[in-house]
């Protein structure tokens, strides 16, 4: 065979098993290092089920609450529960959840949920969220962007976990007609 003969012959044969290893490794990098709302629940939900807790219902409201903090946050370069005059509890009022109890995560500079959720896991505070079992509820909230830290700018992922129990029923009835009344009758 001539040299261009091979060439014309490997040269495509390369190139294909090059862009199938190219596209294999992609496929798994993506699978390992998607930060997602959908992953970090179940990798909670996991932790959760293992200790013989029930799993969260992803909510909602607390996804809007969770995802306006991280964007609160981004937008304002910070990074804290409280800040600005504002607490986790303002981001969940204002979605609508009416909560009796409720709790937050953060998250800075991850790379994969499943390393998220295992750093939430190996401090006690955020793992006693985790395994609340008064929790019902969950909401995720994740956005990238840039982020200034130390005079450093870098591009980041902020990711805010929020878990909570509703208020019941009658509790958010009563509620209502006390703020109608409120209303009608001055504060």
């Amino acid at each position: 065979m001539e040299e261009t003969e091979v060439k014309r012959k490997v040269l495509p044969a390369v190139t294909i098993a090059a862009l199938f290893f190219v596209g294999l490794a992609t496929v798994f990098a993506a699978s390992a290092s998607e930060i997602s709302p959908e992953n970090i629940i179940s990798a909670i939900n996991r932790e959760r089920e293992s200790v013989g807790l029930s799993p969260l219902n992803t909510n909602q409201n607390l996804n809007q609450a969770a995802y306006a903090k991280s964007s609160d946050m981004l937008a304002r370069n910070y990074f804290e529960h409280y800040a600005y005059g504002l607490t986790p509890w303002m981001f969940i009022i204002r979605s609508g959840y009416e909560y009796s109890v409720a709790g937050e995560n953060l998250a800075k500079g991850f790379s994969t949920s499943e390393d998220i959720v295992k750093a939430w896991m190996e401090s006690p505070t955020h793992r006693q969220n985790i395994l609340n079992p008064e929790y019902q509820d969950i909401g995720v909230g994740v956005v990238q962007g840039v982020y200034s830290e130390n005079g450093e700018i870098t591009e980041t992922t902020l990711t805010t976990e929020m878990s909570a129990k509703p208020k019941s029923p009658i509790v958010q009835f009563f509620g209502r007609i006390t703020a109608a009344l409120s209303g009608i009758f001055g504060q």
